[in-house]
């Protein structure tokens, strides 16, 4: 249910888990992701990763729709959305589960989750 990967094309472990979620769920280049992040925050005057800055980019430009986890745990969600990719927020932290497998730096299978997007 769990795989460490780090999308970070460096390999550095950094506090940059809204690029790398993102760009994991949606197969866009780190680097894409980081420069639409960069384009958000200067048109919405914010930083970019702060969460009104990605919800933006997630919500508007990109047109995910976002879900209420209804208090599920990271793992549950993944888990009911086997045949889907997915971008879930739990406090503090972006997270991302492909097909069933929740892949990321940490295991945060067992944290709550408030949102969550479907990317089609």
């Amino acid at each position: 249910m769990y795989r460490y990967y780090n999308r970070r094309p460096d390999g550095q472990e950094m506090e940059d888990c809204v690029c790398r979620a993102i760009s994991a769920a949606t197969n866009l280049k780190y680097e894409a992701v980081e420069k639409l992040l960069e384009l958000t925050a200067e048109d919405c005057a914010c930083d970019k990763l702060n969460i009104h800055c990605y919800h933006h980019l997630l919500d508007g430009t990109l047109c995910y729709k976002r879900y209420n986890a209804h208090g599920a745990t990271v793992g549950e969600l993944s888990e009911l959305h086997k045949d889907k990719r997915l971008i879930i927020r739990i406090n503090g932290h972006l997270t991302c589960s492909l097909y069933g497998t929740v892949v990321d730096i940490w295991d945060c299978t067992e944290k709550r989750a408030d949102v969550y997007w479907i990317i089609e």
